[in-house]
């Protein structure tokens, strides 16, 4: 009986203790579940059987991306109007450039070819739905909208900013992609195992400057809206990027070999998180105690 009364004691001290992640804990599943559904309804419309398996790993998927972000929102101050745009940029650009890819590096043509507009529409109201979901469950201050106005900056500033962020993917994605091929990848492709196929180089470098731009543009918002010093705020967008654009993508492609995937992962770290560590130090603006301090 003491026993049972001191451990009730000690989990109400804990949950005192820690109120910001026992707030927060219990929403975390409900977006999870939010993003699953809105998997399977996209897959309906696809016209895709649903298998119990895959929903498995959507519903994973999304108890990843809400580990990642709503954390993030919770913290975040900003109209819901603004968390929506700041959540559903990071999680449609990210879709949206990997779609990109995949219809070039995949054998057959991916079906994303065939009908883009109907893929795009279903990713803008897959992440739309998640986007709300954490807009509405974590949004800590629905009426206070404090971000980096762009007129801190002239507009060609912003614009050589952004591009060179772009670039930086373009540099980072053909030195750790030509190592990862060269020691991992070759046998896997030269096969096509799991259909994957090899463009030329200068499809390879068409796709990815379209792509450079959206991972960029994915985590422009939140650069713009998150108030926290550069260093830490590089690592966060650093992190976001390989969790939304390689952790969950290659989770969810069960077709390619698990070590192939861990391969992949380790490349797409270097290539996303290094990214959004340069797009940080150029978009982003010092807080004024760091200012003061340097």
């Amino acid at each position: 009986m003491i026993s049972k009364t001191s451990s009730c004691i000690n989990a109400r001290s804990t949950q005192e203790t820690n109120p910001w992640i026992w707030d927060i804990s219990w929403r975390i599943p409900i977006v999870a579940t939010g993003y699953m559904l809105a998997s399977m309804v996209a897959g309906w419309v696809l016209g895709r059987n649903v298998e119990w398996g895959q929903l498995g790993l959507s519903l994973l998927s999304g108890i990843l991306i809400g580990l990642t972000l709503c954390p993030i929102a919770a913290r975040m101050q900003g109209s819901r109007l603004r968390h929506i745009v700041v959540w559903g940029s990071i999680l449609f650009f990210n879709t949206f450039s990997l779609m990109i890819e995949g219809a070039f590096y995949t054998l057959p043509h991916n079906p994303f070819l065939s009908m883009p507009i109907l893929w795009i529409a279903l990713t803008l109201f897959q992440s739309s739905v998640t986007a709300a979901l954490i807009s509405w469950l974590f949004a800590p201050n629905a009426l206070s909208m404090t971000f980096t106005p762009l007129g801190k900056r002239v507009w060609y500033s912003w614009i050589w900013r952004f591009l060179l962020s772009a670039f930086s993917y373009l540099v980072f994605y053909f030195i750790f992609g030509a190592l990862n091929y060269a020691l991992v990848t070759k046998p896997y492709y030269e096969t096509h195992v799991s259909g994957l196929g090899v463009p030329s180089p200068q499809i390879v470098l068409m796709a990815e400057m379209v792509r450079a731009p959206l991972i960029v543009l994915a985590i422009v918002p939140l650069i713009l809206t998150l108030k926290m010093k550069k260093r830490w705020l590089a690592v966060l967008c650093g992190m976001i990027l390989f969790v939304i654009g390689g952790v969950i993508p290659l989770l969810l492609n069960t077709a390619l070999p698990d070590f192939l995937r861990f391969a992949s992962a380790i490349e797409i770290f270097f290539q996303n998180f290094l990214t959004g560590v340069v797009a940080v130090a150029l978009l982003g603006f010092a807080l004024k105690s760091e200012s003061l301090g340097k």
